[in-house]
């Protein structure tokens, strides 16, 4: 329902699982994700970098939200 319909959301999606963990924090509290991880984690996938650029505010905001939903 859900999985992604292009090599690019693959690709997407390896990335995240690669560098969900690599997180910016402030004061002791998760204020998003680290952005030369994402590229990097971009990279190793084989996504371009356009495309992840492109995304990265929504990865982010997704993994946001998720970290919201769980304090």
């Amino acid at each position: 329902m859900n999985a992604p319909q292009s090599l690019d959301g693959w690709q997407a999606v390896s990335a995240i699982d690669i560098c969900a963990s690599q997180l910016r924090m402030a004061q002791g509290r998760v204020v998003g994700l680290d952005l030369n991880a994402w590229m990097l984690a971009c990279e190793s996938t084989g996504l371009d970098k356009a495309t992840a650029i492109d995304l990265f505010p929504a990865v982010e905001a997704g993994l946001m939200s998720t970290f919201e939903q769980n304090e």
